[in-house]
């Protein structure tokens, strides 16, 4: 048997191959599948070409799938259109949320909580005697997903604003702003946003590695927008602990999601809020893809959805 395991998420979609040893022998990495965004057809799509990739060669009816993927078990919608997605893939495939198999990825089926920080953020805990609870993950359109990609790239647009007019003292981050998006005028941000890129969820988010590159040369304004974020991450990791009852502690936290490629800027006032209230900030021993690999295997040995 393999098992394949795929990482959805609103910017990009992982696939791995994973052998009976547990070794990832394929990987690709294709487009997001977000489906708000693409609907059925275009979640069918995403996931239909990166299987394909990862099954050349393999026989296809010795393959068991698990898909994580934004929105599953969130959206209505979503779940009338399952059959429909499972018809257009070409191995047998379970779905569940991306949060989860991201937090496999981290702690395996140990108890704990693991904080997705990417495109979007949602934190995911399991309690020692099993209980599941979730926290965020109510998306960008009501200006939610706090910590997330997107919102830190918000607040960098909404602090170059404020000190165009001078609400705020402007710093760094106003002049590098207007240069790296290319404004004549300051005024040229609403076109810049809502033309060009259309407020689009995921080229948002990409406006966080513009954040973290002028938080890099000391800007406190980009510095205090990746402070908030640690603040927002801990506080979904908090309210996954007040639904659950946890016994040992302190109670592990793990995480994934490019937000924490930004290193000390996150991790620093993330870790430090943590230890102050009974959590241990652990190293994730895997990736998310990987969690869904293993999920993959667990679910053919148990032959329970068959």
């Amino acid at each position: 048997m393999h098992y394949l395991g795929v990482d959805g998420g609103g910017t990009e979609t992982v696939f791995a191959l994973m052998d009976e040893n547990e070794e990832i022998i394929k990987s690709h990495t294709g487009d997001g599948c977000y489906y708000p965004d693409i609907g059925k057809d275009g979640v069918a799509k995403v996931l239909r070409e990166g299987m394909e990739r990862c099954l050349e060669g393999i026989v296809p009816s010795n393959v068991v799938a698990c898909a994580g993927i934004p929105s599953y078990g969130e959206r209505d919608s979503l779940m009338e259109d399952l059959d429909y997605i499972k018809s257009k893939l070409p191995v047998r495939t379970l779905f569940t949320n991306d949060v989860e198999v991201g937090y496999y990825g981290s702690l395996g089926f140990t108890a704990g909580i693991n904080v997705v920080a990417g495109t979007g953020s949602i934190a995911i805990g399991f309690d020692e005697s099993g209980n599941c609870a979730r926290a965020g993950g109510f998306g960008p359109a009501m200006n939610c997903d706090e910590g997330s990609g997107h919102h830190i790239g918000l607040a960098l647009i909404q602090k170059f604003t404020r000190q165009s007019d001078m609400r705020e003292e402007r710093t760094l981050l106003y002049n590098i702003v207007r240069q790296e998006l290319q404004l004549n005028k300051d005024m040229d941000i609403l076109s810049r946003m809502t033309e060009d890129i259309r407020m689009d969820r995921a080229e948002v988010a990409k406006l966080s590695i513009l954040a973290h590159k002028i938080a890099l040369q000391g800007d406190e304004a980009c510095i205090s927008i990746f402070n908030n974020a640690a603040r927002e991450l801990y506080l979904l990791a908090a309210g996954v602990r007040r639904q659950l009852e946890y016994k040992q502690t302190p109670i592990k936290v793990s995480y994934s999601g490019g937000v924490f490629k930004a290193g000390e800027l996150i991790f620093t006032p993330f870790e430090k809020l943590l230890s102050k209230n009974g959590f241990k900030l652990v190293k994730p021993a895997g990736t998310p893809v990987y969690g869904a690999c293993l999920q993959a295997g667990k679910m053919a040995r148990a032959q329970s959805i068959w």
